[in-house]
């Protein structure tokens, strides 16, 4: 509910700063009136801190439950969690519990929870190395070429993730299970582009970039690039090139169609305005960009 109502607040917002034509809605007041339902909620979340732990109550008992599972750490992802909170559960987000008897990077919308509470509680390379697990597991079966071991079907999609004995070490390893053709394949994208190459849209026309691969795709001199990728009115290039095992050179490219002009008798389409940059930073490093700026500040045409 603190999830949903902020969004609704934040959307009602948004409406009403560009004068939506037609509205019957006190967009404002509707504005205040969920952020006020959000923030209530937050008051109901933070009473179920109870030892340590968000926790749910039983009623009938009329007593606070003794379990631990990963999505009570929904609270942090969902902007519910004071800072007191998330300081205590770090160390939960990096050794996690277990989601209903089943290991937690099972299912996709449990790691989609606990790599946006890593991410919230400003743990960006923890949170891609939950990532990279998933996407790792999900990727070496769905892109083989062959039957795997465990039945999947190459290409396809699978509902959740299977826990098996890892090759070496203490830490296990995930093969694609469940229902086929499953729609949760499509998180693998989103946390690729959110926790691994760190990109974040702030508003509809402001993006922010920071950086997080995985400890296992540091290699010195690797480059991992990603586009087009439609942002809004934008299509984006991201070029991550590995310094080090600090830090990391990352390159922009930002372009937008240029606008015809009406009464042109010319049937070609103008050349796209473009911004290109460069800059190095450390994994996790943020920067913010305002694309209208860049695209007015840095003029040119490929």
């Amino acid at each position: 509910m603190v999830q949903c109502a902020a969004i609704l607040a934040q959307w009602a917002t948004q409406l009403a700063q560009w004068e939506v034509a037609d509205s019957a809605l006190d967009l404002t007041g509707e504005a205040a009136t969920w952020r006020k339902i959000a923030d209530e909620f937050i008051v109901r979340t933070r009473q179920m801190w109870q030892d340590g732990w968000f926790r749910d109550y039983d009623a009938q008992a009329q007593e606070w439950s003794s379990q631990q599972d990963t999505m009570h750490l929904a609270p942090i992802f969902c902007g519910a969690a004071g800072w007191g909170h998330i300081e205590q559960l770090r160390p939960h987000l990096v050794n996690p519990p277990a989601h209903s008897g089943w290991a937690p990077l099972s299912w996709p919308p449990v790691l989609m929870t606990l790599a946006g509470a890593a991410a919230a509680a400003k743990m960006p390379v923890e949170a891609a190395e939950l990532a990279y697990r998933f996407v790792d597991a999900s990727y070496r079966s769905t892109d083989r070429r062959e039957l795997d071991p465990h039945g999947g079907l190459p290409g396809v999609t699978r509902e959740y993730r299977q826990p098996v004995a890892a090759a070496q070490g203490n830490v296990p390893d995930y093969v694609n299970a469940g229902i086929e053709g499953y729609g949760w394949g499509a998180l693998s994208v989103h946390l690729l582009l959110r926790y691994m190459l760190g990109l974040c849209e702030e508003d509809a026309d402001t993006l922010t970039v920071a950086p997080a691969l995985p400890q296992a795709l540091r290699r010195i001199g690797a480059s991992y690039r990603v586009e087009p990728v439609q942002w809004g009115n934008y299509a984006l290039g991201v070029e991550c090139i590995v310094r080090d095992s600090e830090g990391f050179t990352l390159r922009l490219h930002c372009s937008k169609q240029a606008k015809k002009e009406i009464d042109t008798l010319d049937i070609q389409e103008p050349p796209p305005v473009v911004y290109t940059g460069e800059w190095e930073g450390k994994w996790g490093e943020r920067r913010t960009f305002h694309l209208p700026q860049l695209i007015t500040e840095n003029k040119q045409h490929p």
